[in-house]
Order: structure tokens, then C-alpha cells, then sequence
């Protein structure tokens, strides 16, 4: 067995060897598709590194990079075997005993748990899910605050031109021939003033849709949001309910929930009502990009119909379970980066639930006073949520910064969070990661706003948690005056007009 029960204790390990911590690095960083890979720089696409890092990690909506703490116990347990292949049968058994923990954590009951290189790979997964012969209708909810790549994957398409298992494949084409007639429908969760919509309303247009894909003889796959890119719940739980009560068969209900800003009480809720969930380990829970987790209520697994052949270029036979239908025709393989970066998730859920609930509240609370004070400050606005108070909205905070500078497009917010990623430090001693921009509303004339995130992470929780009352407010303070001044300080320079050099 390749961890024992006490596998992921926090203790103390032998100094840290740097040429044996660049190898554990360099696995961590394969076994994905080119987004995870770092550059000249260390960092990869989003400006996260693979090694942990002092910056102020406040950008977990849209990436972690592993903490010290889930690196060096990672360290401690692998830093003998971090050369050796990794075989078939070894990775099928380490994941066995990751599906084991995933079962304990959330307290489920006959379901079954798919892996995957990313939260992007998992929508193949309720496609698989749902595929009963008929033409599939895929309902994307929220296109915007989903991941980028979803637009394809939900619609049964490669979304890169290479897979997590290093199969060339052409970008935008079907995996399958059982989903070249998939259709995609997209289902707003904002109004154009960036308002999220009411929840029956989101409600009434899924049922819609559902009715019509039943009178084409297509199935839906319905999307559903359970902490979006800006902490949106759509539609409400209740209304899911309902939903699911009156359309039986004709649709299978997918719940994104990548940022895994829930609880596991909403989790098994969900999977009671036939969802599959979709959560990821490398947001909320702060292990490293890139790695997704898939819950399938077992009544869906036992009416599934085998794993089309366009499978075998997706993912490695232990990725799914071995008794879902057709799994014994994936490629019996190991990917060494995927289950690093499982691992790496699974220490870090297990250490935040260890928090007693009290001390984590007063550390969300604190945040939210000090974010509130940030945007006061600063002249900014929040970005409208939903109106009720859960994980997903508490934890991460979406900030207009359009309200303080007109101009301020989505292309120039993006301009700042590169410039905040790369020249933080620099300017202001302290590297500081917020989340990418999202579009959530228009500015006058048409143009998406320019937004910024700030979010918590359960490690980030857990080391602000050790902290005493007063010392927590200090740090929250100054960590808030230093993301205000990089905010400050890449708007002056994003914002200002390029004046073109003088002729002669």
C-alpha cells in the first residue's frame, strides 16, 4: 500500500535536499496538458509556480501553488522513489486509497469517483455520465464564470491539442464519433449590469431548454453552478430539486462545483438527487494545478453504457473505477504528476478539517471586514452576488474596479494582474497573486468591465487560523494595504496612454 492511514500526518521531516525538492517539482508539473508546464521564469500560464511560495496568495479562484506544508509531507513520503517509474498497478492502488479518503471526507455512499488531469477534462466525465445513445444537448450555465476550456469540453470536443496522457489529438474536434452531433446551449447566470439573475428565472430557461432537446429526441446534460468564477450559486438547491423531480430521464444534472467552495452536507445532497459533481483540488483547497475529482451517484454508473472508444486518448484505466462499464478498454498506465497533485489536494482538505468551525468563521469574517475596508479605500465597488451567504460568496470577493477607473476594460484589468503577478515584488517587496479578471457586467458602451478577485484558500485558512485575534487583524491589514498599493500601482501604469516615441 502505498500510504498508510497516517500517510498524511504533519511531522518533522529531514532538511530538504534541493536537488531531491526540483525533482518532486518536476513531477508535480507533468502528466497534464501544456497550461501546467512552467516557463523560463518557473511560473506557468496563470503566474503560479510549482514550488511553494511567500507571495501573498490571495488568487485562489484561479490558481494555487502547493503550500510548504503539503510539499513537505508530500517530500517526506516520496523523496526515495521520485526517480522510479511509476507503474500501472502501483498508481491504481495509491488511487484506490485517495478514493477511500474522498469517501471518508465527504461521508459518501456508493459513488463512484473519476480523476482527471483538470476541472476543464472532468466535463467529459458527464458526458459519459449521460450518453444513452441519443444526441446530446449540452446546457453550459454561465460560460463566463466557468473555465475557459469548458465551452468545448462540455460539448464533447478536445479543448487543447494534447491530452493529460500525451495523445496528439485537433483542438474543437468531437473525442468521439458518439458526440459529433453534440449541441451547445449557453444560459446567462448575469444580467447586462452584471446582476446576477434570480434563480427561478435561471430555473425556467433550463427546464425549457430540457423540453425542447426531449421533443428533438436529444438528451440534456445540464450545467449548474455551485460557487462560480465569482462565488454564484445557480440555480438554487431547491430549485434543482425541482427540476430534477419533473424531468426525470430527459436530463442529467452536472454541478460545477471546481472551486470546491462547499460543504460536504451540499455535496451529498446533490449526488441524492442523481447530480454529478465536479470539484477540483487546485482552488479553495490550494493543492497545485492541476487535478479533478468527479462524484458519480452509482445508480448513474450501473445505467451507463460503456466508455466510447475516444476515451483511450483522455485518461488512464485507475482514473475510473474499475467497475464502470467499458473502463477495462482505457490504457492500463501511470501518471506519477496527477497523483502527486491528488495527494497534494487530499492533505490539504484533511488538514482544514482538522480547523475547529469556530476558528475558521472568525477568520472568513475578519477577511470580509478587511476586503470591505480594501474597497472603501480604494473607491472600488463589489461585484453583485447573490444575495445569500455561503463558503462560496464568503470566501471569495469579486472587486469592480471600473467603479474607481472608467476606463478600465477587461483587457486592461488583465494587463494589471499580469503586471501585479510579475512586478509586485519589485515594486512593493512582497509578491502578490490575485485572482484573473472575470467578466460579470458591461461598462457604458458596450465593453466588459474591468474586475479583480480576492479569495481564501483552505491553507491560507489554516495559517491565518493559528494566528491570535489581534495578529490576525495586523496581518489582514497589511496584507489588504499591500494588495491595494499593487491594484494603485498597476492601474497608474495600465492606464496610462502610450505616447509615441518622438521622430529624429
Amino acid at each position: 500500500m502505498l500510504f498508510a492511514a497516517d500517510a498524511f500526518d504533519d511531522r518533522r521531516s529531514p532538511p530538504v535536499d534541493p536537488a531531491v525538492a526540483a525533482r518532486l517539482a518536476d513531477a508535480l508539473a507533468s502528466g497534464g496538458d501544456q497550461r501546467i508546464r512552467p516557463g523560463a521564469d518557473g511560473r506557468n500560464l496563470y503566474h503560479a509556480t510549482v514550488l511553494p511560495t511567500e507571495a501573498l496568495a490571495y488568487g485562489s479562484s484561479t490558481i494555487s501553488s502547493l503550500s510548504e506544508h503539503g510539499f513537505a509531507v508530500l517530500l517526506d513520503h516520496w523523496r526515495d522513489r521520485l526517480g522510479r517509474p511509476m507503474a500501472a498497478d502501483a498508481y491504481a492502488e495509491a488511487l484506490a486509497m485517495l478514493r477511500r479518503r474522498l469517501a471518508d471526507y465527504f461521508s459518501l455512499t456508493d459513488t463512484a469517483i473519476v480523476f482527471a488531469a483538470s476541472g476543464t477534462d472532468l466535463e467529459y466525465v458527464g458526458l459519459a455520465a449521460a450518453y444513452d445513445g441519443r444526441p446530446v444537448t449540452a446546457v453550459l450555465l454561465g460560460r463566463d464564470e466557468v473555465g475557459s476550456g469548458c465551452v468545448h469540453s462540455a460539448a464533447g470536443r478536445f479543448f487543447a491539442d494534447e491530452t493529460a496522457i500525451g495523445a496528439g489529438v485537433v483542438a474543437r474536434t468531437p473525442i468521439d464519433p458518439a458526440f459529433a452531433d453534440t449541441e451547445l446551449v449557453d444560459v446567462a447566470v448575469r444580467d447586462a449590469a452584471g446582476c446576477p439573475r434570480a434563480s427561478a428565472a435561471v430555473a425556467a430557461e433550463l427546464a425549457r431548454h430540457i423540453e425542447r432537446a426531449a421533443a428533438q429526441g436529444r438528451r440534456a446534460v445540464v450545467h449548474i453552478v455551485h460557487g462560480s468564477k465569482s462565488g454564484l450559486t445557480l440555480p438554487a438547491i431547491a430549485d434543482v430539486e425541482r427540476l430534477a423531480a419533473a424531468h426525470g430521464d430527459a436530463a442529467l444534472f452536472v454541478v460545477d462545483a471546481c472551486q470546491l467552495r462547499m460543504a460536504p452536507g451540499a455535496v451529498r445532497r446533490y449526488l441524492a438527487l442523481g447530480c454529478v459533481v465536479l470539484m477540483t483540488g487546485s482552488k479553495f483547497v490550494g493543492g497545485p494545478p492541476f487535478s479533478g475529482i468527479a462524484l458519480v451517484p452509482g445508480a448513474i454508473r450501473d445505467r451507463a453504457r460503456p466508455l466510447p472508444g475516444g476515451y483511450r486518448r483522455l485518461a488512464a484505466r485507475a482514473e475510473w473505477p474499475a467497475d464502470w462499464p467499458g473502463a477495462d478498454g482505457l490504457a492500463a498506465s501511470g501518471n506519477f504528476g496527477l497523483l502527486l497533485r491528488l495527494q497534494a489536494a487530499m492533505i490539504e482538505m484533511e488538514r482544514f478539517a482538522a480547523l475547529p468551525g469556530e476558528q475558521v468563521a472568525h477568520v472568513i469574517a475578519r477577511f470580509s471586514h478587511h476586503v470591505l475596508r480594501l474597497v472603501k479605500r480604494l473607491g472600488l465597488a463589489e461585484v453583485p452576488g447573490a444575495g445569500t451567504s455561503c463558503l462560496a460568496t464568503e470566501t471569495l470577493r469579486t472587486l469592480d474596479l471600473s467603479a474607481r477607473w472608467p476606463g478600465c476594460d477587461f483587457d486592461t484589468a488583465r494587463a494589471m494582474h499580469g503586471l501585479i503577478a510579475r512586478q509586485s515584488r519589485q515594486w512593493l517587496g512582497h509578491e502578490i497573486r490575485l485572482g484573473q479578471p472575470v467578466r460579470t457586467h458591461q461598462m457604458p458602451g458596450g465593453r466588459p468591465a474591468g474586475t479583480v478577485r480576492l479569495a481564501l484558500s483552505m491553507p491560507l485558512i489554516a495559517d491565518l487560523a493559528a494566528l491570535p485575534v489581534p495578529a490576525l487583524d495586523a496581518r489582514l491589514d497589511r496584507d489588504m494595504a499591500l494588495v491595494g498599493a499593487a491594484i494603485s500601482a498597476a492601474a497608474s501604469i495600465a492606464l496610462t496612454p502610450t505616447r509615441p516615441a518622438a521622430a529624429g
